[in-house]
Formats: C-alpha cells, structure tokens, sequence
C-alpha cells in the first residue's frame, strides 16, 4: 500500500459519534480517515429540505448536546451551533381544557400540577430536589466517563446520601418510582410515565436510574437554531480544520486483519486502507458478524454479538407544512409555547394499554402522539407564512408499514386537530420505522438508540461486558457509536470516551 492510504484511525460511520471521535483524535495530531456510507454525515442529526421546509427526520430536540464537553472543547457555537431553549418543555393539554405545563422551573412545574392535585405537585418538587442533585453530581459527569462495573459502581454510589439514593432507585421500575413518591391523580402518574414512554422505554423494567434524565434532561433540551444537522455540520468542519479526512458514498465491506489483529478496513468499491486503530460506530451485528465475520471471532464475543437485542418498539413521524398556523385548544394558552405537546391519552391505564396494543400490533391507528413545532421558535425552518410540525407515535416495527403508512398518517392528523387548530396542509411526509432502518442501516428494525435498554444492554454491559471500555477483545478494534456505553439521544458520549480510550492506545502503541 502507499503512504496515502495509511492512517493513525479510521472511523466507520460518520453519525454524531463517529465525527466527535475523529475531530477529538485529529484534534489531538493523529491521521485520521472517516468512511461514511451515505453521501452525507450526520446519521440521525440529519435535517431535509423541502420546498423551504426544513425537516429534522431523526433527532430534533437534544436532551444533553448542549452540555456535552465538545461545546467547549471544540468551540462549537463559532463553528454555528446555536441551542434555542423554550422555556417550555413540555405541555399535556387535555379534551376538558385542562392542562399540564412542564418546565425547567420546579416550582412553576408544581403549580401546573397543583391545578389537578395539590398533593401530586408536593410530590413533584420533592421528586425534583432529589432528582438533580443524581443528575449534578452522577448522572451527567458519568456519560463522559468509562462505565464501572455494576458491584464497583453501587459501591462508589453508597459513599455520599445523594448516591446512595441514585442506587436505590436505579432497582425501580419507573411505574414503581411514582407510587413511592406518592402520585396519584390518573392524568399526573401518565404525563410522567409518558417522559420514558415516548422514547419506547419498558414502563415496568427496573429502569429507574433513567427517570432524572429522562424528566430533568428533557425540560432542560434545546433545539439547534437552522435544524440538527447544524450541529453534526459543526463537527465536521472541527475535524477537517485539524487535518481529517472523510470520504463519504463509501461503505465499509470487512475489517481487515492479520494475525488477529485489525489493521484496517476495505471499502465495497474494493479500496483497502490500513491503520493502527479502527474506531467501529455500527451496531454489534455489523461490527463484528458482518465486517469480520463470525469465525475469525473469539467464541464469547461471537456469542455475546449474537445475542445483541433491538428494542420491541420504533417510531412514526409525520411531518406537516401548514399554510397559516397550528394553535392548540387549552385554557392555558402557554401550551401553545411548549417545545414539545403530548395528546391522546389521559390517564395512566389507558397509557398501559395502548403499549400493550403497540406490542402486540393491534395498534393500526394513532392513539397518542408528541409534537413540536420547530417554526414556533425557529422561524428559519418554514417558509414565511408557514408553520412546520413533526408528529411522532410510538409503534411497532412489525407493522406492514409499505401499506399502512398513509392511513396511519391520517390519524396522526385526527388526533391531531382532536386537540388543536390546524390551518392548511400544503406538504406531507411520512417517516416510518422501516424508512428509518433503510436511511440510517445501523437503526436495525427502526431502533434509533442502536439496540434495546434493558438490564443486559446498559452501563457496563452495553454493548456487552468484553467491549464496554470501548477496546475490543480484537488489538486495534474500538467501538464508538450508539451501541456503546452510555447509548444514543446525541449525548456525545460513546463517541468522546472512544476518543479518548484509542488516543491512549496509540500512546501505548507508538
């Protein structure tokens, strides 16, 4: 091979991961090659544009990306990033008028609740005050750090009150969280449930270390000023002013290795590159049964790579362009300034059931969706004149999409205008999850955060116990994408450890 053709790291994938492990290593002085399969890179910070309608396909609202160490470390907002944050977070407007307002003010967010049940709103800001001292002090410096093992962690948990109590919960299921803190007015317990619920999460897996992120993290979310991509586009401009190189319509076919060891990757146009590390952001399927292939793998890490598990449920998205505007019906009108409004379903039961109807594909209308309205903040994302909604359900994979889609469509709009005032529909798209799996292949059956969260799947077990540290059993193979630890929702996280666990490497390796 020639000089040309050998790096320090190549990166396969350029999602959000794979741009933040390859800006960091180029950052720090290393060649570095990115292959991307699409002929752009983003993966899920991915914005289309449509007649002046500007659509975020994938992730709209970033929970953590603001916080995420790259905003400081790579200089984002000079490189165009801008966070809107509506004061707002989210908003449940209900069929009587009534109305549930959450923000990131617990005290406003309490008196919302009051309206419907004093009691619930002690509970909330007692939840609240136990909830962000786990996020400060835990949760959010943990998703930029190596995973601990579970006993290792518990232990280091037990040292403060506030970790100890973290441990605690991290036993419970969220159902379970909310009975101990004592809710229970029917439309209170579902708006809460409904925070990991619309993310697909099992209400009744002991889950319960999520519920601060989940609530928290989602009051505190923002939207990217010109629409998601903006960020990834940020990313990528960091990498290529430090030296990187991507190379775009170019899917990697095999990981190549000698004497078991991965020395580089060979393109499907047949190019073959070598280099010291490879960094793989793909799902545990494509990583190491399809681009090693399962009899050059050690027996327990073919094994834990075939037992890898995709979460029993996916998302559909509707995106409207409406001519004139969409107003909610509530007797707050502050609904109308939510970032995000769920509607459908009302009470706590009819939330469970209607999962267990998504489960077991029974689900063939919308019975709940949650919206935003990027235009109400943004105005760049419509033409003038227009309003942008993106409409998301939860549903099951499973369906017959390539027949069902324009009628499930329709009632996304039903529901839709059930609660709200909405003017003339001028533009149309459907994104079902089979839409999601053929644009974005490492989102296997729809699953946008890259593989199931469950027990087995998460903290020191994700993607399994061998690769968690990011290295691999292989010498030379790193992951780095969603499938890692701490897990997708743009936190930043998988592809910042990755960077810095291969820049030892290379350290250690020189």
């Amino acid at each position: 091979m020639s000089n040309a053709s050998r790096y320090d790291v190549i990166v396969i994938g350029g999602g959000p991961n794979g741009l933040l492990a390859g800006a960091y290593l180029a950052k720090a002085g290393s060649r570095v090659l990115l292959l991307e399969r699409r002929h752009e890179t983003g993966g899920g910070l991915n914005t289309d544009e449509y007649y002046g309608f500007r659509l975020n396909l994938h992730a709209v609202y970033h929970m953590m990306a603001d916080l995420m160490p790259a905003q400081r470390d790579l200089n984002l907002s000079a490189l165009g990033v801008r966070y809107l944050h509506p004061e707002i977070g989210v908003a449940f407007p209900y069929r009587d008028g009534s109305s549930l307002l959450f923000s990131g003010d617990p005290a406003a967010t309490a008196r919302s609740i009051e309206t419907l049940c004093p009691a619930d709103a002690l509970a909330y800001r007692r939840m609240w005050d136990e909830f962000q001292p786990m996020l400060d002090q835990y949760l959010i410096p943990m998703t930029y750090q190596l995973p601990e093992p579970a006993v290792d962690q518990m232990i280091e948990f037990d040292k403060t009150p506030v970790g100890a109590r973290l441990g605690e919960i991290s036993e419970h299921s969220f159902v379970e969280l909310i009975d101990e803190y004592g809710f229970s007015d029917p439309r209170v317990r579902m708006a809460l449930l409904a925070f990991p619920a619309m993310w697909g999460l099992n209400l009744d897996d002991p889950l319960g270390f999520l519920f601060p992120l989940y609530l928290c993290r989602l009051l505190g979310a923002g939207l990217v000023k010109g629409g998601s991509h903006r960020l990834s586009s940020a990313i990528y401009r960091s990498f290529l002013r430090d030296g990187g190189t991507v190379l775009d319509m170019s899917e990697a076919s095999e990981i190549l290795m000698q004497d078991g060891r991965a020395v580089g990757v060979q393109t499907q146009d047949g190019r073959r590159f070598e280099a010291r590390a490879v960094i793989s952001t793909l799902n545990p399927e494509q990583t190491f049964l399809q681009l090693i292939g399962e009899e050059k793998l050690p027996e327990d890490l073919r094994h834990a790579a075939k037992a890898w598990e995709w979460e029993e449920r996916s998302l559909f998205g509707l995106h409207l362009g409406i001519h004139g505007r969409v107003r909610y019906r509530a007797n707050d009108d502050r609904v109308n300034d939510a970032m995000i409004v769920l509607c459908g379903l009302e009470s706590e039961d009819e939330l469970h059931q209607h999962l267990e109807r998504v489960d077991s594909g029974r689900e063939s209308e919308c019975r709940w969706l949650h919206a935003t309205l990027p235009t109400r903040f943004d105005r760049t994302m419509a033409p003038p004149g227009h309003e942008l909604i993106r409409a998301e359900a939860v549903v099951n994979y499973d369906q017959p999409w390539q027949t069902e889609a324009t009628a499930f469509g329709d009632s996304v709009i039903a529901l839709l205008r059930e609660y709200a005032d909405v003017d003339d529909i001028v533009f149309r798209r459907e994104h079902t999850p089979r839409d999601i799996e053929a644009k974005l292949t490492s989102m296997k059956r729809g699953s946008f955060k890259h593989g199931a969260y469950n027990t087995l799947q998460l903290g020191f077990l994700r993607p399994n116990h061998l690769c968690s540290q990011s290295e691999t059993p292989i010498p030379g193979l790193f992951v780095g994408g969603a499938s890692l630890y701490p897990g997708g929702m743009i936190l930043g996280g998988p592809g910042y450890i990755a960077a810095g666990v291969v820049g030892d490497f290379l350290e250690r390796d020189r």
